[in-house]
């Protein structure tokens, strides 16, 4: 039976790794999506590479001893923390980066939500939505670069596999999650070899691994501690490659959310009965209600416990701006760590330990995530209070020379100071 046993396991092995792509599969699975040229202005532009390590709390570098992240702030400048936008979320927070806008006003509300005006729902397992550039709001970056002259790259990012104001990066991969992540330096590096007239002057990049693990097993984990020195090892591979390349390169190392440990769940069925459809859960959870008279009975039913904060949507605090939009819930959830909100009808059983985020990042300092940068136009060794992630996207538009063509949330003053003064 152990020797049926030790073959059953082989064989599943053998299948996992087989799935597993090469690289030249990974090359061919990217898309040239238009033949746009960088313009004879844009050749004389710098060029900024934006990494994003999903889930990389504020003091995870220094907790963990990333070499290679902490040495940008050494090389370059950093922030104490960098505050996401409400809820914190992947998402959500992954667009406002790339937009200068708050969820309520680029349209990527949550993870998963319903859009009342057209009767449909976005989630990030639907690929159908996922692709569908109607859904996004604002101008992300790369389209921002485009359409001033400058060739657009990205691998991986949310909105990059979406057609949004009838562009896409001129390179980009549909998201893959078993793409090792040793392929993205090699394929940047590519990137950057590619004659000047078609080489990316943006170029965006994404890891999920610190995240998967922080959630599987919490952020304090031994497993969480190797998830990050090993994309800190990447980051070391990415900065020699830009050494390597002599190009006047600005490298910024972000993310979109913290983690913290979670060990509760509290379920929404306890107090109303809710159907299909209504409920997306999470810390921040949202309800979709038909009316009225039962958004108001679902509010003071809600109201009589004191587990966790429930507003209605044109209420919830200005400060976390959200409270307009068809896309929000009609009532907004919020709860505390260690705490999350379900809805069910079944048996509840002790929720598995582990780590999770979305809750409010004004009032849970560990959904702060890091802002690290370097490059020719970069103070070294400057370190900036607290901010809002809303600003990254002025500062990069600023670092390429571009023009904001619409009115955004976030501005360059915040984030300014890291940037040596042009005589």
């Amino acid at each position: 039976m152990k020797h049926l046993f030790a073959i059953v396991l082989a064989f599943f092995f053998v299948e996992a790794v087989a799935q597993v792509p090469t690289y030249d599969e990974i090359l061919k699975n990217e898309i040239l999506s238009n033949s746009l040229e960088n313009s004879k202005e844009g050749l004389k532009k710098p060029y900024v590479i934006i990494v994003s390590i999903d889930g990389f709390r504020y003091d995870y570098a220094e907790k963990f001893g990333a070499e290679n992240i902490l040495d940008i702030a050494k090389e370059g400048s950093s922030a104490s923390r960098l505050i996401p936008s409400f809820p914190s979320k992947t998402f959500p927070n992954h667009y406002t980066l790339v937009t200068g806008l708050y969820p309520q006003n680029h349209g990527i509300v949550s993870n998963s939500f319903y859009d009342k005006t057209i009767n449909d729902t976005y989630s990030i397992g639907k690929r159908e939505s996922v692709e569908n550039g109607s859904w996004y709001g604002g101008t992300p970056i790369w389209n921002l670069a485009q359409q001033q002259g400058l060739v657009a790259a990205s691998y991986f990012w949310v909105g990059s596999e979406a057609n949004i104001n009838g562009l896409h990066p001129r390179y980009y991969y549909p998201y893959l999650k078993v793409s090792p992540i040793e392929y993205r330096v090699q394929r940047v590096k590519q990137w950057l070899e590619l004659p000047e007239k078609i080489r990316p002057h943006m170029i965006t990049m994404y890891y999920s691994d610190v995240d998967d693990k922080g959630h599987a097993f919490g952020p304090e984990s031994e497993e969480n501690k190797e998830a990050v020195l090993k994309i800190d090892k990447q980051i070391g591979e990415l900065r020699a490659a830009i050494k390597a390349s002599g190009l006047p390169i600005t490298l910024i190392v972000t993310a979109d959310h913290g983690m913290v440990e979670v060990n509760q769940n509290i379920n929404v069925h306890d107090y109303i009965t809710l159907e299909k459809g209504q409920f997306y859960s999470g810390p921040v959870a949202m309800i979709y209600t038909k009316n009225e008279l039962e958004k108001e009975t679902f509010f003071q039913a809600l109201s009589k416990q004191n587990r966790f904060k429930v507003y209605k949507k044109e209420a919830v605090p200005n400060y976390l701006n959200y409270n307009h939009g068809d896309r929000i819930g009609d009532l907004v959830l919020v709860a505390d760590a260690p705490d999350e909100i379900i809805y069910t009808e079944k048996e509840m059983y002790p929720k598995k330990p582990g780590g999770t985020h979305g809750y409010d990042p004004f009032e849970e300092r560990k959904m702060s995530t890091i802002f690290y940068i370097e490059g020719p136009r970069i103070k070294k060794g400057f370190k900036l209070a607290a901010t809002e992630n809303i600003h990254v996207y002025p500062l990069i538009a600023e670092i390429l020379g571009l023009k904001i063509t619409e009115p955004i949330d976030g501005k360059l003053e915040a984030m300014s100071e890291v940037l040596i003064k042009e005589k």
